[in-house]
C-alpha cells in the first residue's frame, strides 16, 4: 500500500530535483510524509472512475437536499444525468446535516463533485490539482463516495 500511494504522490508532483529547487524559491510548499498518507486510492483511478466518484461526492454533499425535493421530474433528470445507480446507492446513504437544503441544477452537482475532488487533496499537490485545499469535510464526502463508488462496481 505504500510503495502504491509513494507511485500516485510522484505521479502528481514533479519530482525531480530542479521542481523541488523551483517550489523552495516560490515558496510552494513540497509534498511531506503526512500527505502521503493523505494520497486518495481514486487518484489512480481511470477518468471514467474519477467522474463517477465525483458525481457520487455531488450527491452525496445534497444528500439532504435531496429528501426534501417534492419534484419527481427534477429528482429524475439528476438521476438520468448522474446515473441512476449512483442516485440510488446516494440515497440510500445517511445524509449529512450540515449539507445544503436546496438543490442546485444537476450539471452544477457534478461540477461540485469534482471540485470537492480537488478539494480533499493535500495543498502541497496544487501545482497539478490547483483546487488542492486539505479540506477535512470534503475528504469526508470523498472517502464516501469512492467506497460506495466501489461497492457498486
Amino acid at each position: 500500500m505504500r510503495r502504491r500511494r509513494y507511485a500516485l504522490l510522484t505521479e502528481a508532483v514533479p519530482v525531480g530535483r530542479g521542481a523541488r529547487f523551483g517550489r523552495r524559491i516560490g515558496t510552494q510548499p513540497g509534498p511531506s510524509y503526512g500527505d502521503l498518507a493523505k494520497i486518495p486510492d481514486w487518484l489512480s483511478e481511470p477518468e471514467a472512475r474519477r467522474q463517477r466518484i465525483a458525481a457520487l461526492a455531488g450527491l452525496l454533499r445534497y444528500r439532504r437536499a435531496i429528501d426534501a425535493e417534492l419534484s419527481g421530474p427534477k429528482l429524475a433528470t439528476i438521476a438520468e444525468l448522474l446515473g441512476e445507480d449512483l442516485f440510488d446507492a446516494a440515497c440510500d446513504a445517511d445524509a449529512d446535516a450540515d449539507g445544503p437544503a436546496s438543490l442546485p441544477p444537476p450539471e452544477r452537482i457534478l461540477d461540485e463533485g469534482r471540485g470537492l475532488l480537488e478539494a480533499a487533496l493535500p495543498r502541497s499537490l496544487a501545482a497539478a490539482f490547483p483546487g488542492a485545499r486539505d479540506d477535512d469535510q470534503a475528504r469526508r464526502l470523498v472517502l464516501r463516495a469512492h467506497a460506495i463508488e466501489r461497492a457498486l462496481a
